[in-house]
């Protein structure tokens, strides 16, 4: 007996001595902070965010060669013949001319409507960033609440086990109860402050996997979202919208490619000095010409095909994006309201187990029950209790998911 009573003092004594951080992890709240303006935040730090100046540059070099006065550029030529090497009669002749590129029947315009299909695609391309970043905050802040939960729970498991233990150890020294219910019971306590702690740890991982996020340690206030009033993915979904327009600039090449390998038409302006003979005078005169590609359409199309194919791909993953969005929202919208029965069900069973429990607690009291059925039924109260108030923060978590599979933007 003595030595059960400080093998149970011992364990006593390493339930207070176990390390534990100084501060205990939490998430710091601000209601300065909004969920728009963390979305602003992440979606500035975002890696695609460099993509953004592509769509000027294209835009800027396309306008550039639109605005131009010829297809190509324009060439001056300067020919110079003699019979120095020959016979020697003072032949000679000069010739200079500037070659001018004309820009083809609607090639120029087709330059110029690709150049506004390119920069109407980068408000697309920014909404789609958006809506990635509202994704990646919705994920990271939930994921806190979930680990916040569960930290909050084990704390008050550990606090119940803790408040058990020195009911029990008040009973034992009074010699209501047997040394070994003593050894269960800090066995007990241990076994809830190690859930703490590790809840505490899943806490601190999950707030700094936050923190490399947003690049602050402020969580907003108000995380909450209601549920948005669309019910389907619409053409307007941000994902969508970008491929529209991929498919509107595709569109526009396909619509340049006609010219890709044609000839254009080439304006020659030039003037000739020549004399036969030394004993001649330089005879001048002025050239106009023209040069004209004929049959060359069969040189394009190779482009054409190529750029037909291009649009044929954009257009299927057009397709086969909108079925993914919408298969996504379905198991979405199914998962949260598998969630919202099982909180009603959870709800009622922790009720029950609640009231299943305080019998059993009294039956201990009375001496009725034995610690071991006690744990047990405390056991079944805990997990209870921690299932409805996971399902509470998963509900909120779902909600957020479901507009995010919408397409809706914090």
């Amino acid at each position: 007996m003595v030595r059960l009573k400080q093998l149970a003092n011992a364990l006593a004594m390493a339930a207070f001595v176990l390390p534990l951080s100084a501060n205990e992890v939490q998430a710091v709240y601000s209601d300065s902070l909004s969920l728009q303006g963390l979305t602003e935040q992440v979606y500035q730090r975002l890696p695609g965010k460099l993509g953004e100046t592509r769509f000027e540059q294209l835009q800027q070099a396309n306008d550039s060669l639109s605005s131009a006065l010829f297809a190509e550029p324009a060439t001056a030529n300067l020919n110079h013949f003699n019979d120095a090497v020959g016979s020697g009669d003072g032949f000679q002749e000069w010739e200079g001319s500037i070659d001018m590129p004309l820009w083809l029947p609607g090639q120029k315009q087709a330059q110029q409507a690709l150049s506004a299909k390119i920069i109407a695609e980068l408000p697309a391309y920014q909404t789609e960033l958006k809506l990635q970043a509202s994704g990646e905050v919705r994920e990271r802040i939930w994921q806190v609440k979930l680990a916040e939960a569960e930290l909050a729970q084990s704390s008050q498991v550990w606090e119940t086990a803790k408040q058990l233990e020195k009911d029990v150890k008040a009973r034992v020294e009074a010699g209501d109860l047997p040394t070994t219910e003593a050894l269960l019971a800090v066995s007990n306590t241990l076994e809830a402050q190690s859930h703490y702690v590790q809840a505490q740890a899943t806490l601190a991982e999950q707030l700094k996997a936050y923190s490399l996020l947003t690049g602050t340690e402020l969580l907003p206030a108000n995380v909450s979202e209601s549920l948005a009033p669309q019910t389907d993915i619409s053409a307007a979904h941000p994902s969508l919208a970008l491929q529209d327009q991929v498919i509107s600039r595709l569109q526009g090449e396909m619509g340049l490619a006609q010219y890709a390998a044609a000839s254009n038409p080439n304006l020659s302006l030039g003037v000739r000095r020549e004399r036969g003979d030394d004993k001649e005078s330089f005879n001048h005169s002025l050239g106009l010409g023209i040069s004209i590609a004929l049959d060359d359409k069969r040189y394009s199309q190779p482009a054409i095909a190529e750029a037909s194919a291009a649009l044929t791909d954009a257009q299927v993953t057009r397709q086969q994006l909108e079925k993914q969005l919408q298969q996504q929202l379905i198991a979405v919208k199914a998962s949260l309201a598998a969630s919202q029965t099982q909180l009603v069900l959870a709800s009622e069973q922790d009720k029950t187990t609640q009231q299943y429990y305080q019998l059993q607690k009294q039956a201990f009291d009375l001496g009725e029950l034995n610690l071991v059925e006690l744990l047990r039924s405390q056991t079944l109260a805990n997990q209870s209790r921690n299932r409805k108030h996971q399902l509470e923060v998963l509900i909120e978590q779902k909600t957020a998911a479901v507009n995010q599979a919408l397409g809706i933007i914090l």
